[in-house]
């Protein structure tokens, strides 16, 4: 297979190489990683930034030029970044309530097509829109924020899938297309599935949290009530203390409210308990030549999975997908938590600059698992 460079501005060749067995391909929702890809040359006419496109490999995979090194004199390994990773950039972002995708869609439109800065419009890259998922984002006022992190966090919550495609002309590449899409299925996998291999399940340290309690401030002059929300077994939430689908053992938690923070206290609650609900990891290796379960082709990161590991459920996604020296198998990991201690920085850092952002989102509490169960 082939890897090919182009201009980043506006797609034209650069360079190429063939890629040899010693590659990594790491696809991942919730922190940075780098693919990697050892290429046999060792002069190369390439910069960082410019656009690779992986030809001739049974999966689709377009990333950006991150760091170039060369291995010996005939070969360079060239370190890559997915290439959603062009989107973070710092925007100002407002509160919204309606079709997320379509907000998604204008975000991508104003700042990569429409923007005042044409060194920044990316006339090869097109939009498409193929869903329409509603809800509600609240932001405090005047927020600047990544706009990789706004699109992770409504993809997370509210099941959209951001998918990239090369497009051809007689060989030639002479466009991308960006595709926002809604997540159609779910699978329910069990731990004996025959072919998964090397499972590791792992927990957080701490429970998930299913009750929030919001306190009114002595300040507050509008709203001196309080309020209590449950997360159910369903995903949906409840302020019925005494519903039959409440969980069992309670994990509480609390906060005060002001007046300005009233409005959105239930989207504040349902951010909260669904980051507690994939605190875990959950890691396999998967044949990929089996019917069931094949990554990125009918399973792409963001997929809904209810893992089932001995008397214990998970209500999981799709968080990540590596493949190391070939396609034969692909190593996947579900959950949020993160084991390795550098990825565990990265994710404190987000949770650090996420609080400061007092960011509230509203999920459907998508359940749909029509895609079987193994």
């Amino acid at each position: 297979m082939q890897l090919v460079f182009l201009d980043r501005l506006n797609l034209a060749y650069k360079d190429y190489g063939y890629v040899d067995k010693d590659f990594e391909i790491a696809l991942d929702l919730v922190i940075i990683q780098k693919s990697l890809f050892t290429i046999n040359k060792s002069k190369l006419n390439v910069s960082v930034g410019d656009i690779v496109i992986l030809k001739d490999a049974p999966i689709h995979y377009i990333g950006i030029v991150e760091r170039l090194e060369v291995a010996d004199k005939h070969r360079t390994t060239v370190h890559v970044l997915d290439f959603k990773e062009m989107f973070s950039i710092d925007i100002p972002v407002e509160s919204y309530t309606g079709d997320l995708s379509l907000y998604l869609e204008n975000m991508l439109v104003g700042n990569f097509k429409q923007s005042n800065d044409p060194l920044q419009n990316l006339s090869y890259l097109t939009i498409e829109r193929g869903s329409s998922v509603q809800g509600e984002l609240s932001f405090e006022p005047d927020k600047i924020m990544s706009l990789a992190s706004v699109m992770e966090l409504i993809t997370k919550s509210y099941g959209l899938r951001l998918t990239t495609e090369a497009v051809y002309l007689r060989g030639r590449v002479t466009g991308i297309i960006f595709r926002i899409g809604e997540v159609q299925r779910g699978i329910k996998l069990k731990n004996n599935y025959q072919a998964i291999q090397d499972l590791v399940v792992n927990d957080s340290s701490s429970q998930m949290v299913n009750k929030l309690t919001y306190y009114p401030k002595v300040e507050n002059v509008l709203f001196k009530n309080t309020l209590v929300y449950y997360l159910l077994t369903n995903g949906e939430l409840t302020q019925d203390i005494h519903h039959p689908n409440r969980y069992k053992s309670v994990k509480p938690k609390a906060f005060y409210y002001t007046d300005n923070d009233y409005p959105t206290l239930l989207t504040k609650a349902r951010s909260e308990m669904i980051a507690s609900k994939l605190d875990h990891n959950i890691t396999f290796t998967i044949k990929t030549d089996n019917d069931v379960f094949q990554p990125m082709k009918n399973i792409e990161l963001g997929d809904f999975v209810e893992f089932v590991n001995n008397e214990q459920t998970y209500d999981s996604v799709v968080t990540s997908i590596k493949f190391s020296q070939g396609f034969h198998k692909a190593m996947v990991t579900l959950g949020e938590y993160r084991i390795k201690l550098t990825e565990k920085i990265q994710l404190l850092n987000k949770s650090v600059n996420s609080a400061m952002s007092h960011i509230s989102i509203q999920s459907t509490g998508i359940t749909d698992l029509d895609g079987g169960e193994f």
